[in-house]
């Protein structure tokens, strides 16, 4: 049961039951940045909101901020905050020349450090439909409140990323030419066998960020857009 749940949570967030949606709900104003934003969105305040599939806009909203530079074990590292529907989680990413690499997730009673961290996505230049990257990491996971004995677990996980199209989508009334890539997160057993495994499929879009998230949510407004100054 805990390495089911450990592997959802690799996934990022899971979903969350939906709550019956205020009719007079507030609409989420949008404020576009004010510096160029980077092929894999980095800048301070960059946000985006979600609804989940099929979902109405008028109901839960999912919405990420970068909050900016954090300090782990010396290193900087990005906050990304995402909230909603009852979740608070906190996500430490690194943007190197090789790629995008998570290091860290924070989320209500829990703490999960990535050793090796977890490549997110390739360098710019290495993006491409057919390109397949893997590697293995230790999920080393604290969960201060929990009983004795529970409190600290290591996990040895394998991930595998596809980019298995580019295409051009429509979401909420906006046009986005997106890379599809799926996510696939397993553990083995002693004898090598695959013993858990899961996948999810996001879009992601260049100087844009993430148009629907692994965990079936579409986005609706953000602060980012590819026509930055």
């Amino acid at each position: 049961m805990a390495r089911t749940t450990l592997l959802i949570t690799l996934l990022l967030v899971a979903f969350t039951a939906a709550c019956v949606p205020s009719v007079e709900a507030p609409r989420v104003e949008v404020q576009q940045l004010t510096e160029p934003v980077s092929f894999y969105p980095r800048e301070t305040g960059a946000r985006w909101t979600y609804v989940a599939d099929g979902a109405s806009l008028a109901g839960i909203r999912y919405v990420e901020t970068i909050e900016g530079p954090s300090v782990i074990d010396g290193d900087v590292w990005i906050a990304f905050r995402l909230v909603g529907g009852g979740q608070d989680v906190t996500h430490y990413r690194q943007f190197r020349d090789d790629g995008v690499y998570l290091r860290r997730q924070v989320r209500p009673g829990a703490v999960i450090d990535f050793d090796p961290p977890i490549r997110e996505y390739p360098a710019q230049d290495e993006l491409r439909v057919g390109l397949t990257w893997r590697a293995e990491t230790v999920a080393d996971q604290r969960y201060p409140s929990a009983a004795p004995g529970l409190r600290h677990m290591r996990l040895d996980v394998e991930y595998v990323y596809t980019v298995i199209d580019f295409r051009p989508v429509t979401v909420a009334g906006e046009s986005y030419e997106v890379y599809v890539i799926d996510r696939t997160v397993r553990q083995y057993d002693e004898d090598g066998g695959i013993q858990d495994e899961l996948s999810r499929i996001l879009w992601f879009a260049p100087r844009i960020g993430i148009v629907r998230h692994e965990n079936g949510w579409f986005l609706v407004d953000t602060n980012v857009t590819a026509e930055q100054p």
